[in-house]
């Protein structure tokens, strides 16, 4: 048995949490009651102080933000004051790989070992427990790690050193953004020369041009008139923007990247940051007067 802790049991933290409940105890902390009483009901248990999930040689971090996991990490009040020494801290946030770095070496400094692994699956997938987890740290603190993150998915995976997993992960999500506004354009163009959206998607999902939007996006939220993804406008700018500025601390152009921005912030202008990423069908509805969602809608 392992003495796990876990801390952020937001939309995603909970079904990450909840996959570790089904084998092990999990001591739990959010500044959320409503997220405490419902893994509470669920088997975990609560902790009111952020010192008390320091008892712990496994703590799972998943937060809004590289900011926040660095205030609660080596911030003034966190973390850093009261871990034990070898203790694993697992950072499943979608966050930045200069920050983590900057965390890891820190924590270091006190015989803690930090490891960024962030996941690409979404809620579901986690839940079902077939998410991706991308790992950043050396191999034998790997090995460490790696068998509570089997407790969460069959799907995991050692990125590389410190830091990969963040870039990874926003590198991932980034070019997911990518193939789907390219999608959305071609899809469009067709649907204006008289093909149905639907033959469409169903021959380059055959074809050489298939991708996450012809298997997923597209047939089963756009197409289907279903119009939610369940990941929103503001999260897709968040992993975009981090994936964007590291290219920019590395030198390496990404002119598709830095265009499909611009063209998600369109949406994000029209419906806002807590939009369905879904939504961005109808601008490419509405810009070139076609119809990609059922006639019945």
């Amino acid at each position: 048995m392992y003495k796990i802790g876990f801390i952020g049991l937001g939309n995603m933290g909970a079904p990450l949490c909840e996959r570790l409940l089904l084998k092990n105890k999990v001591n739990i902390f959010d500044i959320n009651k409503s997220n405490l009483n419902k893994m509470e009901n669920l088997g975990g248990i609560v902790k009111y102080e952020l010192k008390d999930i320091c008892e712990n040689d496994f703590i799972f971090l998943c937060l809004p933000t590289s900011e926040i996991v660095e205030k609660i990490t080596i911030g003034d009040n966190g973390l850093i004051n009261d871990l034990k020494k070898n203790v694993f801290v697992i950072d499943m946030t979608t966050g930045e790989p200069e920050v983590t770095r900057k965390i890891s070496n820190i924590l270091a400094k006190k015989n803690v070992n930090f490891v960024d692994a962030p996941v690409s699956g979404g809620p579901k997938g986690a839940k079902e427990g077939i998410i991706a987890i991308m790992a950043g740290c050396e191999e034998i603190i790997f090995q460490k790690v790696k068998p509570l993150l089997n407790m969460i998915s069959t799907n995991v995976f050692h990125a590389g050193p410190i830091g990969s997993g963040h870039s990874l992960k926003a590198g991932n999500n980034l070019l997911n953004l990518i193939c789907r506004i390219a999608t959305f354009e071609v899809v469009s163009m067709l649907v204006k020369d008289g093909i149905d959206p639907k033959k469409a998607v169903e021959v380059i999902q055959k074809s050489s041009g298939r991708n996450y939007a012809t298997e997923i996006t597209l047939p089963d939220n756009i197409l289907s008139g279903k119009m939610f993804q369940g990941f929103t406008t503001g999260l897709m700018n968040k992993d975009a923007s981090i994936a964007l500025k590291n290219g920019a601390l590395l030198n390496v152009g990404l002119p598709l990247g830095d265009l499909s921005k611009k063209i998600l912030q369109e949406t994000i202008n029209d419906f806002g940051l807590d939009a369905d990423m879904s939504n961005i069908a109808l601008n490419f509805e509405e810009k070139n007067q076609i119809r990609l969602r059922p006639l019945t809608e």
